[in-house]
């Protein structure tokens, strides 16, 4: 065996600073017998030299360098976009023959890795989770076989090995699809929402004219027509504050590679410029300052709040400073402004000549037309002047039968108030519910029909708040005026602010707060619809909803779950804007809009396959990239100082790597040997030092 130094080592018997202090005290010694003359410093010497070398055990390793094989990566895209055509057949065939080519080559280890990817294609993240788990120095090399449209592409790469890329499908593939430039995260309820959106088709100039259809939430449909390549603007109405969704499809081309990016999901939340609110009260009480000190909190609402102090015909020696700065602007506000409200509140108020009958009727209206109404009432509610017997009170989900219940109670979640947006988050649990401060006035009522909605009750269950929805718009009575009680924290308090804020958003249409909602959701194997009804009411009974893109109407019945909802499996797979509707045993309808916001993923933005995208990359780390339509490229073996690719070639790096196996150990002065040498040494020393 040819030994080196490369393979010599020592092996201290003692701690390096011991041998340290050693060597300086043999120096030393040697030095004095040098300077004193003694006999045999020479031997003396020798002995010192053979005894630290000994203690530093020197030694030869005996070891063998077995060559590693190199390592070569092959990343393989199976994200959605491989399923196209004929790619998956390539892909396939192409890791076939690289396993074949060095099936008996034992100097490369092909380690193949599969990239999935639902949503968009991520390789490069592979990539870099691959090699943090093996050798750098043994890397050969890495191929990709991908279609090219790879979404996490670094704007550089440093490999030290070659990068290949093998490019599935065809050179003349054509798609045209729709793809947006800018998106409108918000847009002011009453207004449009602004978008840009390209129509993109190569085949045609640019500018020319594409036709494409818009599906509105209410199933509406408006033809559309975009310039070729060139963004857009598109508008879509915002009806409503919450998400709103709108559709645009382009007609497709039965050449096209894929057809499901010829769809684009229009997106934006609506939000309320300012929530405007009209609060009327009637003489002051201590309640009036609850509702002041709620609605002025909120940046978003604007408060109009008038309190009638007296009738107009009341005369009396109030001096004029101490009356409103303004007269009461009736007409203004129940003709001119009416509908520019969200919602009017009546807070203990009695007509007392102030507001004439007909006005009542102008609200009924506006409520019936889309706004909203609250009562809160007091004793004033059932007098004279009480709103309970006029065109206002019928419009109430509750009927006041006339008595008020002045004793002890504290306020209730029902069973329909657990399940209701409105006062389930403070319902608390069945077993433990929360213990709220008493009220001592309640007026006596009944519901009105079965679409009244009591979620709190009070005195012998009796409705406390009852709310309904009238025609477009909704209504809601809170039968006492003793809620302040909970604001002064009197026997406890209650979630007075919660539940004030969570009702006037309900009454102002806040969707979040919306009972009887259908929630959509598609199945894991994403061949159907899973609808969730949220009901308080009669049981529903049938769910349906139309195929997007066949119009076929499909149907299914309800089923009672666990948590109190209702669920339907619609069995629809195509994906896109799916409007789907409930019927309950009272014939009452409820609709739903159901989006599949993975229509236009980055996975299916473009499906074009094409070497553009990592041309650059691959180039600089010195790798071959084409297309496998036009035959896989010879691979070869290359030293690291050479070109790595070719015309029709693709080089794999052949590294240096090495394994060192260790055999036996020769120490070079063995302890018996340095033993004799001592030996010999002190008897030469004694010998010449005798003479």
């Amino acid at each position: 065996m040819n030994r080196s130094w490369q393979d010599f080592q020592i092996a201290p018997l003692l701690d390096i600073g011991l041998l340290q202090i050693l060597a300086i005290a043999c120096v030393a010694a040697i030095l004095l017998f040098a300077v004193f003359r003694l006999r045999g410093t020479i031997w003396r010497a020798i002995a010192m030299a053979v005894m630290l070398l000994a203690l530093i055990a020197p030694q030869f390793t005996d070891q063998n360098r077995e060559k590693l094989s190199d390592i070569v990566l092959v990343l393989v895209d199976r994200s959605n976009s491989q399923n196209i055509g004929s790619r998956t057949d390539q892909t396939d065939a192409a890791i076939s023959q690289i396993r074949n080519r060095f099936a008996d080559d034992q100097s490369i280890e092909l380690r193949i890795e599969e990239v999935p990817g639902e949503t968009d294609t991520l390789m490069f993240a592979a990539l870099d989770r691959l090699l943090g788990g093996i050798p750098r120095e043994r890397l050969g090399g890495v191929v990709m076989i991908t279609d090219g449209q790879i979404h996490d592409i670094p704007a550089s790469l440093d490999l030290g090995a070659p990068l290949h890329a093998l490019i599935t499908g065809r050179e003349d593939e054509h798609d045209r699809r729709l793809q947006i430039r800018q998106t409108a995260d918000y847009g002011i309820v009453g207004k449009n929402a602004d978008f840009m959106v390209e129509a993109i088709d190569h085949n045609l100039e640019t500018g020319s004219p594409v036709s494409v259809r818009m599906l509105h939430e209410d199933g509406t449909e408006r033809n559309l027509t975009l310039p070729a390549n060139e963004p857009h603007r598109v508008t879509i109405p915002v009806p409503h504050a919450g998400p709103v969704i709108a559709e645009l499809r382009m007609d497709e081309n039965p050449d096209e590679t894929d057809q499901t990016n010829n769809r684009l999901i229009l997106e934006t939340t609506g939000v309320r410029d300012r929530l405007r609110v009209l609060l009327l009260s009637g003489e002051p009480h201590p309640g009036e300052r609850a509702w002041r000190n709620l609605l002025r909190a909120d940046p978003g609402v604007d408060l109009v709040h008038f309190t009638i102090l007296r009738p107009p015909e009341k005369g009396d020696d109030t001096p004029i400073n101490e009356l409103a700065l303004i007269p009461f602007p009736i007409r203004d506000l129940f003709e001119v402004r009416l509908r520019q409200f969200d919602l009017i509140i009546f807070d203990r108020y009695q007509m007392r000549g102030v507001l004439p009958a007909h006005y009542l009727e102008k609200v009924v209206d506006y409520v019936r037309w889309g706004g909203a109404a609250l009562v809160v009432a007091g004793p004033e509610y059932l007098g004279p002047d009480g709103l309970s017997n006029t065109v206002l009170g019928d419009l109430m989900p509750v009927r006041a039968t006339g008595r008020v219940i002045e004793q002890p109670f504290a306020p209730r979640v029902n069973t329909a108030g657990r399940i209701h947006p409105v006062t389930a988050p403070i319902a608390g649990s069945i077993n433990t519910p929360p213990k709220w401060g008493r009220w001592y006035r309640q007026i006596e009522t009944r519901e009105t029909d079965n679409d009244v909605m009591t979620l709190l009750t009070g005195v012998d269950q009796l409705p406390l708040l009852s709310l309904r929805r009238v025609e477009e718009g909704r209504a809601a009575m809170l039968s006492s005026d003793q809620m302040w009680l909970w604001q002064r924290g009197h026997d406890g308090g209650g979630p007075i602010a919660e539940l004030l804020r969570r009702l006037s958003h309900w009454l102002m249409k806040e969707p979040a707060l919306d009972e009887n909602t259908i929630a959509t959701e598609r199945s894991a194997d994403g061949k159907s619809l899973t609808l969730s009804w949220r009901k308080i009411g009669a049981e529903p009974t049938t769910a349906t909803g139309a195929d997007p893109e066949t119009g076929k109407v499909v149907r299914t019945t309800f089923e009672r779950t666990s948590d109190q909802t209702w669920q339907a499996t619609l069995p629809i797979a195509e994906r896109g804007l799916i409007r789907v509707q409930a019927l309950d045993r009272d014939g009452v309808t409820q609709s739903a809009l159901h989006v599949d916001r993975d229509v236009l993923t980055s996975e299916r933005r473009n499906t074009n396959s094409t070497s553009d995208l990592l041309r650059e990359l691959v180039l600089a780390n010195g790798g071959y990239i084409d297309r496998i339509e036009k035959g896989l490229p010879d691979f070869r073996r290359v030293k690291e100082e050479r070109v790595w690719f070719g015309t029709n070639w693709a080089g794999l790096m052949e590294t240096e790597s090495y394994r060192t196996v260790i055999g036996g150990i020769t120490n070079l002065l063995p302890l018996p040997v340095v033993a004799i040498l001592l030996g010999l040494m002190c008897l030469i020393g004694w010998r010449i030092e005798s003479k």
